[in-house]
């Protein structure tokens, strides 16, 4: 193992761990742990390039960009102000947008959800007049519960459906996970209200407020090309296309057509791209210097449901769960035969290690920095785990029932 990728990894986890100190943003962290690399001779530039699956990036460059039009268009803010009207009560809103978030995650990915819904959060609390922190988290454990179920839930899930070996992997995974999934969003909502219990039960909706539409001809512009998108993936994937080319498509078409393109693109979560870029190029050079190799000498071979469900859940905490299913793919493959409930065990695991860490998912990062870019709260380390380890444990448990047994 080479000892300098060593220092790089320990300094990047270093940084990210104690950002509460030193105010620094995971995404700061993690691209300069990327940048290290490079600069320091683990990776070449041309190496480092090429470790950025661009896939992924122009995926989420097209979601942020509708998560964006939607934004300016005021849509967000009309439907923090539809959620609460119709809810009112915060107990009622954290149920609500917990459920909602993570089916809508099938849809536009947990990433999409996570940029486009944290803004509606922020308005739902202000007009609740009680701290966004509950349903912060909410959100957070919500799309990365729900996205587990179909393979547009999230990138890692993408990988798996197309690399995978998996035959009609949108039935398979809905077969197989779906009904896990909602069990387990239904089982989160009173852990939710335990740990939330004294944030939430004091506060009650203020006087009606009348929410318009800023622009309502670019918030229907972005929701019939959003539709059209949605239902893009699910026809490529039968016909065995990338589904990128709807995405592209469509986010396309919405900056050619409306006038407030620059406004988009100027609100579009950069950071969070930023934040990917450094990770593929963090994750090669840990690659390149031997840190994962060692690493997967002391974890337990991929024989079984439990075993690829304990290491996927442990090492997203290393590189991050889209990475670690790109590695892990060919990995489970050389091992073997492999069977469908073993890549659905690596999906669900992979997925569900977002509620560990705050860099378990990218999602969780898509959130606390879209918060705090508008002035609200964000997520500690140290506190994301206290709250999300019993939401993690039941998660582990129910999918393992359905999976291993």
């Amino acid at each position: 193992m080479n000892y300098l990728a060593l220092m790089i990894t320990l300094l990047t986890y270093s940084l990210i761990v104690t950002r509460g100190a030193t105010k620094i943003p995971p995404w700061a962290s993690m691209f300069l742990g990327g940048v290290l690399m490079v600069t320091l001779g683990l990776l070449s530039p041309q190496q480092a390039l090429q470790s950025i699956n661009m896939d992924v990036i122009l995926f989420l460059v097209t979601l942020f960009i509708f998560a964006s039009a939607l934004e300016v268009s005021g849509f967000l803010k009309f439907l923090a102000a539809y959620i609460v009207e119709k809810l009112r009560e915060p107990k009622r809103v954290l149920l609500g947008v917990l459920v909602l978030s993570g089916i809508l995650s099938n849809l536009v990915t947990n990433d999409g959800i996570s940029a486009s819904w944290t803004p509606v959060i922020l308005e739902s609390s202000r007009r609740l007049g009680t701290e966004e922190k509950p349903f912060l988290y909410a959100l957070a454990f919500g799309v990365t519960i729900g996205s587990v179920m179909l393979p547009t839930g999230n990138p890692q899930n993408l990988l798996i459906a197309l690399n995978g070996g998996i035959r009609d992997p949108f039935l398979t995974f809905m077969m197989y996970l779906a009904i896990p999934t909602l069990i387990n969003l239904l089982l989160s909502y009173p852990i939710l209200l335990m740990m939330f219990r004294n944030k939430l039960s004091s506060y009650s909706a203020r006087d009606k407020e009348v929410i318009r539409l800023d622009d309502p001809k670019l918030a229907y512009l972005s929701i019939i090309l959003l539709t059209i998108t949605v239902g893009g993936f699910f026809l490529l994937s039968i016909l065995g296309v990338d589904i990128l080319i709807a995405s592209l498509t469509t986010s396309s078409l919405l900056l050619l057509l409306t006038h407030k393109r620059r406004e988009i693109v100027r609100r579009m979560d950069w950071s969070t791209i930023i934040f990917f870029m450094g990770l593929f190029m963090f994750t090669q050079g840990m690659i390149q210097g031997g840190v994962l190799e060692t690493l997967f000498k002391y974890l337990p071979q991929p024989s079984s449901v439990l075993a690829i469900m304990v290491v996927s859940v442990a090492l997203s905490q290393v590189i991050s769960n889209v990475p670690l299913v790109a590695i892990y793919i060919p990995f489970m493959l050389a091992h073997g035969d492999v069977s469908v409930s073993d890549m659905l065990s690596l999906a669900a695991g992979s997925t569900i290690a977002g509620n560990l860490t705050l860099i378990g998912a990218a999602s969780n990062v898509i959130i606390s920095e879209a918060s705090e870019s508008r002035g609200g709260k964000g997520f500690g380390f140290f506190e994301f785990i206290k709250y999300s380890l019993p939401i993690l444990a039941v998660n582990f448990i129910v999918l393992y029932l359905f999976l291993g047994l």
